[in-house]
């Protein structure tokens, strides 16, 4: 605290003061190696190589690297993300650990100019996270988001504010005195209050990301309404830099007056600058961005030129807000903004960046920035005191205003909480920012000692809270019985097709078709095409059908899909309904958005293309994905309702049911009965399939030499008896069944009967029975490669049965237990 010439108090810039530096040029960076010569001319080869300037700041990047990987090999296991490792790393390294003139502390706190070295790459470090966080941020969800989102972006940061200004100015107002003179400066308390409240979309983001819960409808509210409350915070920062410029003018500057008003000239000279340099961003910079994106032909990358020259105008731009006294991530984060999101611009640049800032540097800046953390100065409990009372207070209001309106939209408690610990969560931002702030010397070295503390507390805490109160799985559980078997009849039919890739299409819609869609039993069809998550923070899901105007980056390629079943809607005009989407996720949470949308559309049914793809031929495997393998299997254990793995052969000896139509010949299906729920419900959609005339289904019913002598004395037997009755006697109205019974003993006679059977049908239709014993299986899951299918499934899809049929595999909903 320093005094002007009329004793007014005003905080030096010490960020200047430290960086002002006298030092001998040139300076050589780089040592002469490990074992330097004797001979080499170099006055300072005889130094030890870690004392040079690029050996050192490798060496403290190996340190820090290997002590936050330690600590987070241990607290991951706790359910805290990486953040809380960066902040452990940085006060171990810090002056609370490692004190004055140790060898430790001496060989991290060297000269100057090495402090400046490592101050400068992690402000570029943070300025590229917040570059990199703007391009993957989708301006859209502001358009889209709903009034629960605005509400509660609003409520947790604006009023938050409002409501600890109230009660500091009414109540806690003699917070940061001591015997009457003031401890904490005005600015001081409001920029406590101000980091406090808000709520940062890339904190929020990040912390989605590493719990999996991004793809959950709390996690798309919570980055909507960090969307919201990002913006309205910014401009409110803006404007409180702004009026300390000012003060700040007045006191050193000098002043021009009008009447009671004080128009500062270097302030004013700032603002119009910032309001320029937002003016260039959307007016010029982002339509050059479509420029490129325009010049870059289809599927190929985009010129390294425009990537360098983008970076360029970063570094430009974080210097043009120093210069502005905002903060230097302002400048790049509008820059990410303007740049469009997604391929091909925003993934090429996330591609060559984000491994490298996130994996190496952030750590650096995050472990770099906790060193000035020193709990020794933590010895008045008045200074103490102070801190926590205003950091509590801000904690509780943006708590109760968070959960307030969500509870009053009818969130469920349990959600209520959940969101408001997501959004009182901090992370790199607010530490960067009370880095920020103590470096200018707009909060005192124990109140940054403090915040840094509560900032660890925060991120340590509410992580493994959070998996404790949510579990995002538990929104797929099935409560009712959704699925074909306990259908009503002539009731709809709704389907949730997922496809991958564009060769999936053709496929889907065939296995569609011989549902038997018709106006008496009618389809209802929900199409989801997947797509991985590129160059973008959140998820998208489109509706197409609700979609009434163009996308600012058409590069979804789902034209084909949309395309290809509204054609089909035409050909079942009045019996088949479609509705088309689109899921932009990250693999491992890609189940996410179709047990969401299953759960939403009340579907009995979801189908998934097979992992596997194979040549015309059928001879060849032509494409293989574990990981769409992996999410079939996610959906498999959390799916709402029924699930149908569609494992497609294709080769001039099949057929399709339009194919048969048109050569006045049955398209034939087989459906293998051996017993279970599965099995049941996939006879369901057989006896749905049989009523239409151009498919010919055959039933074949295993059974035993036991099962033959004795009555069913089981409910399960009692179960599949029953439903196999009205098949037996073929009392089926319009239905076209052959029914045909196989005694069968072990399982080397399936075998053979499959292998006697494989090549006689177009498509065979088996239950998954998942862990059910059977005397026609019993040694074969020794042998199944795919678990998924089910034994006898993974029997008709090997290389040894050379089965060029289709294959559908049904498993039956799974009840909450």
């Amino acid at each position: 605290m320093e005094f002007n010439g009329d004793r007014i108090p005003y905080l030096r810039d010490t960020w200047r003061d430290a960086n002002m530096i006298c030092g001998i040029l040139p300076i050589n960076p780089s040592s002469s190696g490990l074992w330097p010569s004797p001979k080499l001319p170099d006055p300072q080869a005889n130094i030890e190589f870690w004392n040079y300037m690029f050996p050192h700041v490798q060496i403290i990047f190996l340190i820090v690297t290997i002590l936050w990987q330690f600590f987070h090999f241990f607290l991951r296991r706790l359910g805290m993300i990486r953040f809380t490792s960066h902040m452990l790393t940085g006060i171990l390294l810090s002056k609370s650990f490692l004190k004055e003139n140790t060898p430790a502390r001496k060989f991290l706190s060297t000269e100057d100019y090495k402090e400046t070295l490592f101050g400068l790459v992690g402000a570029c470090s943070y300025m590229m996270f917040w570059f990199l966080m703007g391009v993957k941020m989708d301006l859209s969800l502001i358009r889209s988001t709903g009034r629960k989102a605005v509400a509660i972006g609003l409520s947790s940061v604006l009023l938050s504010i409002t409501v600890c200004a109230l009660i500091f100015f009414l109540i806690l107002r003699d917070v940061g005195t001591k015997k009457g003179e003031p401890v904490m400066s005005f600015f001081e308390i409001i920029f406590i209050y101000l980091i406090q409240c808000l709520s940062s979309f890339p904190v929020i983001g990040n912390l989605l990301f590493e719990l999996r819960l991004q793809n959950s409808e709390l996690g798309r509210l919570a980055m909507s309404s960090a969307v919201i409350s990002d913006f309205s915070t910014s401009i409110l920062s803006a404007v409180l830099v702004f009026l300390k410029e000012l003060k700040d003018d007045k006191s050193r500057l000098g002043s021009v007056f009008i009447g009671d008003v004080i128009v500062g000239n270097r302030p004013m000279k700032r603002a119009g600058t910032v309001v320029l340099f937002v003016c260039f961003a959307i007016y010029i910079f982002r339509p050059l961005m479509f420029f490129i994106i325009k010049r870059t032909p289809s599927g190929r990358p985009v010129k390294k030129f425009y990537i360098y020259a983008i970076i360029i105008l970063v570094f430009g731009s974080a210097i043009l807000a120093d210069w502005c006294k905002q903060s230097i991530f302002i400048g790049p984060f509008i820059l990410g903004l303007a740049v469009p999101h997604g391929p091909p611009l925003g993934s090429a640049i996330l591609q060559k960046f984000e491994s490298v800032v996130f994996g190496t540097f952030l750590p650096f800046f995050v472990a770099t920035s906790a060193e000035e953390i020193d709990t020794s100065i933590l010895q008045s409990w008045i200074d103490l005191k102070s801190i926590v009372i205003l950091v509590s207070v801000s904690f509780i209001v943006k708590f109760a205003l968070t959960t307030l309106p969500a509870f009053l939209y009818g969130m469920p408690a349990k959600d209520c909480i959940a969101l408001s610990l997501i959004m009182s969560f901090k992370g790199i931002f607010e530490f960067g920012a009370y880095g920020y702030a103590y470096q200018r010397g707009t909060i005192r070295p124990v109140t940054f000692t403090v915040l840094s503390l509560y900032i660890l507390l925060n991120s340590a805490v509410i992580p493994p809270l959070l998996k404790r109160i949510y579990d995002p799985s538990r929104m797929y559980a099935g409560y009712e019985k959704r699925n074909m078997l306990h259908m009503k009849p002539n009731s709809e039919l709704r389907i949730l097709s997922c496809i991958y890739k564009t060769d999936d299409i053709r496929p889907m819609i065939n296995l569609l078709e011989a549902t038997c869609p018709s106006r008496e039993n009618p389809v209802a069809t929900y199409v989801l095409h997947l797509m991985e998550l590129v160059g973008q923070a959140n998820p998208v899901l489109i509706s197409h059908r609700l979609q009434t105007r163009k996308s600012e980056n058409m590069s979804y390629n789902s034209e084909n899909v949309v395309v290809s079943f509204e054609q089909f809607h035409k050909d079942f005009f009045g019996s088949v309904f479609v509705s088309t989407y689109t899921a932009l996720s990250v693999p491992k949470m890609m189940h996410g958005d179709i047990c969401m949308l299953a759960l939403n559309n009340t579907t009995s049914l979801i189908i998934l293309p097979f992992h596997q793809t194979w040549s015309a031929d059928g001879s060849a495997i032509v494409s293989d994905s574990l990981m769409i393998r992996q999410l079939n299997k996610s959906v498999l254990d959390l799916s709402p309702c029924s699930v149908g793995i569609f494992v497609y052969r294709s080769s001039n000896g099949r057929r399709t049911i339009k194919e048969t139509a048109a050569n006045f010949s049955s398209y034939q299906v087989c459906m293998l009965f051996l017993g279970g729920k599965d099995d049941r419900e996939a006879l369901s959609l057989a006896k749905r399939m049989a009523r239409d005339s151009r498919i010919t289904i055959t039933v074949v019913s295993l059974i035993s030499s036991e099962q033959r002598a004795n009555q069913a004395t089981d409910w399960d037997r009692m179960l599949d008896l029953e439903l196999l009755r009205d098949v037996k006697s073929n009392v089926l109205a319009g239905a076209d069944i052959v029914f045909s019974e196989e005694v069968v003993n072990d399982a080397n006679q399936t075998s053979q009967l499959l292998k006697s059977i494989a090549n006689e049908y177009d498509l065979f239709i088996v239950g998954r029975e998942k862990g059910r014993k059977s005397v026609f299986t019993e040694g074969l899951e020794e042998w199944s490669e795919f678990e998924e299918l089910g034994i006898i499934g993974d029997l008709l899809t090997s290389q040894d049965l050379n089965c060029q049929a289709s294959v559908l595999v049904i498993q039956q909903q799974q009840q909450m237990i």
